[in-house]
């Protein structure tokens, strides 16, 4: 037992410390004449980041829904593909402000990730309108997005480099260290006093 959290305590100082990612919405809106904006340029959105499509079309009985190329193949329709439900500009509420109708979106949120099949890259997207059910366009859309590779800040050549600056940052680190292992030492004393 006192092996285990010995070897835990260890453990955990020797974790480094990460900064991740947090996911980022970039919004797209759907109109009457495409989207805006028409596309998602390089170095935007990275993975696990998403698209958030919002229809506001309101001509009367217009819908639009988003269909995602995964495969690149030019089909958009295919069985790993991802098609959004018909979107519309607004749905109908009840008194409580409920839809009342289950199956009215008015948004869709895409997620860039290999969960969905989207790898880094160009992915190659059809925004399709129908009046009623007649179908009466299609819009091209493309969104670009990179790996979430996270680096350490480099310093420019012509940047002075302050040496005194890194032994205090050597020294505080240091510093760090032997307070952790001097209270993990405390700790395994005070459970060793317990035992009876």
């Amino acid at each position: 037992m006192h092996r285990t959290a010995v070897v835990l305590c260890i453990l955990v100082l020797l974790v480094p410390v990460t900064a991740a990612h947090e996911a980022k919405d970039y919004t797209v809106i759907l109109g009457s004449e495409g989207t805006s904006p028409p596309s998602v340029p390089e170095d935007v959105l990275v993975t696990t980041d998403r698209i958030f499509f919002m229809m506001v079309d309101a001509r009367e009985n217009m819908t639009q829904r988003i269909l995602v190329d995964v495969e690149g193949d030019g089909i958009y329709e295919g069985p790993d593909d991802i098609a959004s439900s018909w979107l519309s500009s607004a749905c109908d509420v009840d008194a409580e402000g409920n839809k009342t109708e289950p199956s009215c979106e008015v948004t869709y949120s895409l997620e860039l990730s290999p969960s969905n099949g989207l790898l880094p890259g160009v992915v190659p997207i059809t925004v399709q309108h129908r009046n009623g059910t007649n179908h009466i366009a299609n819009f091209s859309f493309t969104a670009s997005f990179s790996e979430d590779v996270h680096q350490e800040p480099v310093t420019p050549a012509d940047a002075p480099l302050v040496q005194n600056d890194v032994e205090e940052n050597g020294r505080i680190a240091i510093m760090g260290i032997a307070i952790s292992a001097s209270l993990l030492c405390l700790f395994l004393l005070a459970l060793r006093r317990d035992r009876p």
